[in-house]
C-alpha cells in the first residue's frame, strides 16, 4: 500500500475529532478549506460535480483501502469514523448489496446462455476460459 498524503492525513485527523456525528462534504470543505477549497470553483458546480467533493470521496476510499485499522462509513448523512458495531453493520450492508448485484449478474448470464442471445468469437471464448480457470484456482 502506498503512504497517505497530507490531505488524507488531515481528513483522518478531522474525522477522529468528530467521531460522535456524521459530517457532510459541505461541512468538511468549510472546516478544511486548505485541503478541499471550494472558493476556487465555479459556484454552479454544486453537488458531486464539485472537485473538492470528488477529492473527499477519493480520499475516503483511499483511507478505507489503506492499512489503517479504522473504517470510515458513509451514507446520505455524511462521513463518520465507525465504532466496532457500526463498522460490522456497514460491512454487512455492503456485502448484501454486492451479493444482490452478483446474483443479478449470474441470472443475466444464465439468460444469455439459455436464449443464445450472445455469440462469442474464438478470441472471446479463450478469454472467458482463462478467466474461469483463474477463478477456479482461487
Amino acid at each position: 500500500m502506498k503512504e497517505l498524503n497530507n490531505r488524507q492525513k488531515e481528513l483522518l485527523k478531522y474525522l477522529e475529532n468528530n467521531t460522535d456525528k456524521y459530517v457532510s462534504k459541505i461541512q468538511i470543505c468549510k472546516d478544511l478549506p486548505y485541503c478541499y477549497p471550494r472558493h476556487l470553483e465555479n459556484h454552479n458546480n454544486e453537488g458531486n460535480k464539485s472537485i473538492a467533493f470528488k477529492n473527499i470521496s477519493s480520499d475516503v476510499r483511499t483511507l478505507n483501502d489503506s492499512e489503517m485499522e479504522k473504517i470510515i462509513i458513509y451514507s446520505h448523512k455524511g462521513y463518520k469514523l465507525a465504532d466496532k458495531e457500526e463498522a460490522i453493520d456497514y460491512v454487512k450492508r455492503r456485502f448484501k448489496r454486492d451479493l444482490k448485484a452478483l446474483k443479478l449478474d449470474h441470472k443475466l448470464n444464465k439468460k444469455i446462455n439459455n436464449n443464445n442471445q450472445l455469440y462469442f468469437d474464438d478470441e472471446d471464448i479463450k478469454q472467458i476460459k482463462t478467466f474461469i480457470e483463474a477463478s477456479n484456482v482461487s
